[in-house]
């Protein structure tokens, strides 16, 4: 996608994707090699908005009463995972989304005072 971003074509939001891994000793590891891949018990493939408002249909931004403050647009789960762990991932997720938005997004305004300058 920041490819698309970075060719000029016009994009209303982004998202990231992000891997979560659930080790057999209960470890969440984000973003494995093949190696590490090769040695978990369960996998939480996530893709997260930078917006959460405009991926959702207008009157769903709360569930039973309580604010949606980050969505999600798919989560692909593989292998056996608590309940708990799953939400962990989804957690741990978030945060290195957030992380990822933010550079980004320095990284896009960077390149167009960049470009700008250039013209």
């Amino acid at each position: 996608m920041y490819g698309l971003v970075d060719a000029g074509i016009p994009m209303r939001h982004l998202a990231v994707s992000i891997c979560c891994c659930v080790a057999r000793s209960g470890l969440v590891i984000l973003d494995p090699t093949k190696l590490e891949e090769q040695n978990m018990k369960a996998f939480a493939y996530l893709v997260f908005p930078n917006l959460v408002h405009p991926v959702l249909p207008e009157g769903s931004l709360s569930v039973q009463g309580e604010p949606i403050e980050n969505g999600i647009v798919t989560s692909v789960t593989h292998g056996i995972m608590s309940v708990d762990d799953y939400f962990y991932c989804l957690e741990r997720g978030r945060a290195a989304s957030t992380k990822l938005f933010d550079f980004l997004g320095r990284n896009l305004q960077q390149q167009s005072v960049d470009s700008s300058k250039a013209g």
